[in-house]
């Protein structure tokens, strides 16, 4: 089977990909939704965030064969390689990957008629964006699991920084 997907908008920011990479809480941004899909956005303004799939363009061939990883991102934040496991990349949010789909949740700070101004992005400029969600009450979780892997590297990043760990 195969699938086609038609992007219905496409990301604007004013960084450079490095600078959204390193970025601790995302940036700011612009969500074009192209002309033909504007009505599709009719009340989104009363929600202050929105929950983004887009297609991570800039994943090459070889990097969707990939299938286990090291949370990679963590380096930038004072981790060691050693101490960051090899995981299947479906416990990651790695961008390297067989379907390089991304899911963000942003603040929408403003919307212009068809430009979303977005707060807390983590999308490159020209990502196309696949869909936009209501991020709604009803999709909080509040007791979750996660392996000891991972409650580890969040310490070390609170010890470091103060902050949870953002991935």
């Amino acid at each position: 089977m195969e699938i086609v997907l038609k992007p219905i908008g496409i990301v604007h920011t004013k960084l450079s990909d490095e600078e959204v990479k390193n970025s601790w809480e995302g940036v700011e941004g612009v969500v074009e939704v192209f002309r033909e899909y504007v009505e599709g956005l009719e009340g989104i303004e009363d929600f202050s965030h929105i929950i983004i799939l887009a297609y991570l363009h800039k994943t090459t061939e070889k990097q969707k064969k990939v299938l286990k990883v090291r949370h990679r991102r963590l380096l930038r934040f004072g981790i060691k390689i050693g101490d960051i496991p090899e995981v299947g990349v479906f416990c990651t949010d790695s961008p390297h990957r067989p379907n390089p789909i991304a899911l963000t949740i942003v603040e929408l700070v403003k919307r212009d008629g068809r430009f979303l101004h977005v707060r807390g992005l983590d999308l490159f400029d020209g990502t196309p964006v696949l869909d936009i969600k209501p991020y709604t009450p009803d999709r909080v979780v509040e007791k979750i699991n996660v392996p000891q892997w991972y409650k580890v590297l969040e310490q070390r990043i609170f010890e470091k920084f103060g902050k949870k760990l953002p991935v």
